[in-house]
């Protein structure tokens, strides 16, 4: 099926982002419905009085209104590909990719030892916190509800399975997967220097963000309308450079601090190697190293050690240096999005979506690299 460049809506960025909006409460319908359903009562099978505070539990995360941002991917893809609306049972497997974040996110801050997520206790905290602060419980219920989300997932993929629904769909998903799951473990792996190194530092980001978060659900929509390897492709050359802008901005936040994001550092905390740090340490005076060596990684830092690691990453230069990157790439998704041979509606969408995902980066001063 090849895009077709000429039948379109919608064009305009209000139309774009009115579009993105339907596709996002669509999504996040179908997910508090399917919650519904699996409420202890109903599904008497599935639970009992033992574990509905733990479901309860892993409900309220997964209904904590996060940014969809891979459902809304995959709409885009299909949009990107043709012209027809959207297949119904795209919402479906878009509810599928919020529960495997959910499932993702959940394990994840068992692995990282994180306390908070969307500056709510994580999931293992809080089943602690069930069981008079039982650390142990509370990380062993996490790995068990994550569990659950994953098989919740695993449900609305089945979508992907049914009569009509190209195969390279479900291939996609496949690999989507396994690069998460790749992430999860160079996340894991000893970094070559004390610090990381950029390369090591984008090799997690290809995996976790580019792969994971924009390509794998791109294609998995695009696949469903049944798009053409040129347009595949072309996903793919927007997919990386807006991926690793993505990340690059999250990353800077957390070394960033200002008096809309008060408190923050969770990744300083727990001595993540991002591209920020790995470049502050290339850059770093032997006095702003040692800091760095004494403060990065120390869960019990308080407020003035925090913003002394700040402070110091930030004078070596490696946050302009991020900042930069993240305008080029930003620069480099919109050209892909404009040059590629998608719909004006995909075009479109990809376009709002860039500035959606990357919110202010437009307003940034440029910088030089």
């Amino acid at each position: 099926m090849s895009a077709s460049p000429i039948t379109a809506w919608p064009v305009s960025a209000a139309d774009a982002r009115a579009d993105l909006t339907a596709a996002r409460t669509a999504v996040d319908r179908a997910l508090d419905a399917f919650l519904d359903s699996e409420q202890p009562s109903d599904r008497p099978g599935r639970s009992g009085p033992g574990t509905d505070h733990l479901i309860a539990v892993l409900r309220a995360f997964l209904s904590g209104r996060g940014k969809r941002v891979r459902p809304l991917f995959c709409h885009i893809g299909w949009r990107a590909a043709t012209s027809t609306p959207p297949d119904t049972r795209l919402v479906d497997v878009g509810v599928g990719l919020e529960l495997l974040h959910g499932h993702a996110l959940v394990h994840d801050d068992v692995v990282d030892r994180s306390l908070l997520r969307r500056g709510h206790p994580a999931v293992h905290v809080a089943c602690a916190d069930l069981r008079g602060g039982d650390a142990w419980h509370g990380l062993s219920a996490a790995v068990l509800l994550g569990d659950v989300a994953a098989l919740w997932a695993e449900e609305h993929f089945a979508r992907l399975y049914e009569p009509g629904v190209p195969p390279a769909a479900r291939d996609h998903l496949r690999v989507m997967r396994a690069e998460l799951l790749n992430g999860q473990l160079l996340d894991l792996v000893e970094p070559s220097r004390p610090f990381g190194t950029v390369p090591e530092a984008f090799a997690v980001i290809q995996a976790k963000t580019v792969a994971y978060t924009v390509l794998g659900p791109l294609l998995i929509g695009a696949s469903m309308a049944g798009a053409d390897p040129d347009v595949t492709d072309a996903l793919a050359g927007y997919a990386r450079p807006l991926g690793e802008a993505f990340q690059l901005q999250d990353d800077l936040e957390d070394v960033t601090a200002g008096p809309d994001r008060p408190g923050g550092g969770e990744d300083l905390k727990e001595g993540k190697r991002t591209v920020v740090v790995a470049l502050a340490a290339e850059a770093a005076t032997t006095g702003q190293r040692a800091a760095m060596t004494r403060l990065l990684g120390r869960a019990g830092m308080d407020s003035d050690e925090l913003a002394e690691l700040r402070s110091t990453i930030a004078a070596t230069g490696a946050v302009e240096q991020v900042r930069a990157m993240v305008i080029d790439r930003r620069r480099e998704a919109l050209d892909r999005a404009a040059d590629g041979p998608f719909t004006q509606t995909g075009q479109a969408l990809l376009t709002a979506m860039t500035d959606l995902a990357l919110p202010g980066v437009a307003d940034w001063p440029e910088v030089a690299a």
